[in-house]
């Protein structure tokens, strides 16, 4: 199995590094315990095959309390009752495909809808110094919990923008910039003793309602769909001038 599509080796790497732990959140391999632990201890979380790609397959499980689970996969949401049902319901769902556990992040929204920012962090060939080299706000669509552009329908915004227009906008956005380029440079940095050769990752990060900034995935092979449909193609220039 190709490492770089190994989104629980990738997870797993970038959490046991000290300096990465609390901006990584808690993820388990998928099994019955783990679903239930992980429930009971943040009571959302979001169910990703380990190999998938832009928000496909991703659900989201809540506990309503009352041994009532929340469902939320596409834009379709359903309630079901007890844990066992929910369980079975789940495995139906996934069949054999390799799947992990990660906690939710409750993310800001912009009139009601969730976003996350793209990150996209390179190095030139002769050097080992990385460079954030663009960024955008990924905009989940009305009902989705994915903010994948395409899978939901949503929209892109500048990071400035997103966060002037969003729930957070009474937080400074050159400082949520900052913390969010700084740990992206680490997680970078942390990322090129597994894939010594690679020289571009594309980070999906998002920001909690404090504004505490959350690696939810790292990408070897970015899509430059996002950079290419802006009107201002600066950024997508330079992540090309990189490569």
């Amino acid at each position: 199995m190709s490492a770089t599509k190994d989104k629980w080796l990738k997870y797993w790497f970038l959490k046991k590094y000290k300096r990465l732990d609390p901006y990584v959140p808690e993820t388990r391999m998928m099994s019955r315990s783990a679903l239930w632990n992980l429930i009971s201890k943040y009571q959302h979380v979001i169910l990703k095959p380990v190999r998938g790609s832009r928000g496909r397959g991703v659900i989201q499980v809540s506990s309503l309390g009352g041994h009532t689970y929340a469902l939320h996969f596409e834009n379709i949401k359903i309630k079901l009752q007890g844990k066992e049902n929910t369980y079975k319901y789940i495995q139906r769902r996934i069949g054999n495909t390799r799947y992990m556990i990660q906690r939710r992040i409750a993310r800001p929204t912009i009139a009601g809808c969730p976003f996350d920012m793209r990150v996209i962090i390179q190095r030139k060939g002769y050097s080992s110094k990385w460079k954030v080299t663009a960024k955008i706000a990924k905009v989940a669509g009305r009902g989705y919990i994915v903010s994948n552009n395409e899978r939901s329908k949503g929209r892109l915004l500048p990071v400035k923008t997103a966060i002037q227009k969003s729930t957070i906008k009474y937080l400074s956005s050159r400082r949520l910039q900052w913390k969010m380029d700084r740990i992206s440079l680490r997680a970078s940095r942390r990322l090129s003793v597994l894939f010594p050769r690679h020289r571009i990752y594309g980070l999906d990060v998002g920001f909690d309602l404090k504004g505490h900034p959350w690696i939810i995935e790292a990408n070897l092979f970015p899509s430059m769909s996002h950079f290419l449909k802006l009107k201002d193609r600066a950024m997508y220039r330079r992540i090309m001038a990189y490569k």
